[in-house]
């Protein structure tokens, strides 16, 4: 310990109530989620406390301080103005309580399903978990019942708009003929994609019930003539599907440890044709470490995922280069998404 550098009785206070803010916010976005709140702002604009706790029938004073949170983490919008020709404290949605809500105004399902995961996870004591308690809320891979394909897929398919802006913005798929969507869940992206590039054939490929949801969706967009399915295990298979000039790998790797990433890599280098170039769209490390520990935090109730499965860029393009790759371009991510994407070409 002599040689330990401490930090301050002031620097350890505020890290250690930063850490314990963390639980007040979340139970707070859990009280978001589940009252009728942005619903009736959507409609309303703005409310005084008084008529909140009246349309949600909650107790007056709790009310207040509640609202008043939910403003200091940035979720509401505190203004002075005039309710029934009296001066009133006015609460509306924030920005950011407007971009979680749909046109109804209520918060978007994927994030009320997040949401619910934290809820359930709270339940359960979680030193029996550390200990080899079985798991009640296990994540399994791959997903064992129709159910819970489902469930993956409809969230993947839910969350793709961010994905599909990153990958546009960092190639032009007009100079691609064939491609390989690996892993490409309910084909919502493969379908996009199709649509938009009249010229791009595409292969993709999963596990029997998530390949059996994507063909649905071919079939609803009238794509069966360019968009196919093949049914395959990315991790066990030895190969995938072959004669490619491009490959995409979008919100898969991140879920799985170098070793296992590596492997995939390698079997991506033989499945695209000689210049063949990777496309890798994922949240990296950099600028995500609140995304990290909250996904993450999951991954203690699976014990089908490895540790620290986020990677930096510097990670990725590490592998690359040991599954023979070049780097082609690295595109960070912007206003419209987190995610990265990375280019590379076989070599």
């Amino acid at each position: 310990m002599d040689d330990v550098s401490l930090p301050s009785l002031q620097e350890t206070d505020k890290s250690f109530n930063q850490i314990l803010a963390g639980g007040a916010k979340t139970k707070l976005l859990e009280s978001f989620v589940a009252i009728s709140l942005t619903e009736l702002l959507f409609r309303c604009e703005r409310l005084s406390c008084r008529k909140i706790a009246e349309e949600l029938d909650l107790h007056p004073l709790r009310t207040q301080k509640w609202l008043h949170l939910l403003g200091l983490i940035g979720l509401l919008e505190e203004s002075e103005g005039e309710e029934e020709g009296q001066k009133a404290l006015l609460y509306g949605l924030s920005p950011l309580g407007y971009g979680l809500v749909d046109e109804k105004g209520k918060v978007f399902a994927y994030s009320s399903d997040k949401v619910n995961f934290w809820q359930a996870v709270a339940e359960i004591d979680f030193i029996p978990v550390l200990r080899g308690k079985p798991l009640p809320l296990a994540v399994r891979w791959p997903p064992r019942t129709f159910d819970s394909a489902y469930h993956l897929e409809w969230w993947m398919s839910a969350t793709a708009e961010g994905a599909i802006k990153a990958i546009e913005k960092s190639l032009n798929l007009k100079d691609y003929k064939n491609m390989l969507d690996a892993a490409g869940g309910a084909g919502t992206m493969a379908c996009h994609f199709a649509n938009q590039y009249p010229d791009l054939v595409i292969t993709m490929f999963n596990l029997p019930n998530s390949a059996y949801l994507a063909r649905e969706n071919i079939v609803a967009n009238g794509l069966v003539e360019r968009v196919f399915v093949e049914e395959r295990n990315f991790i066990t298979d030895e190969s995938l599907p072959t004669g490619f000039d491009i490959v995409l790998w979008s919100r898969v790797l991140c879920d799985w440890p170098s070793e296992a990433v590596i492997s995939l890599l390698e079997k991506t280098r033989h499945a695209l044709l000689p210049g063949g170039e990777i496309v890798i769209c994922e949240p990296l490390v950099e600028g995500n470490e609140d995304l990290i520990i909250a996904w993450e935090f999951r991954y203690i109730f699976s014990d089908d995922f490895g540790v620290a499965c986020y990677k930096t860029r510097e990670e990725y393009e590490f592998l690359l280069r040991e599954s023979g790759f070049e780097m082609c371009s690295f595109t960070p991510p912007d206003e419209d998404s987190f995610y990265s994407v990375i280019r590379a070409r076989r070599l």
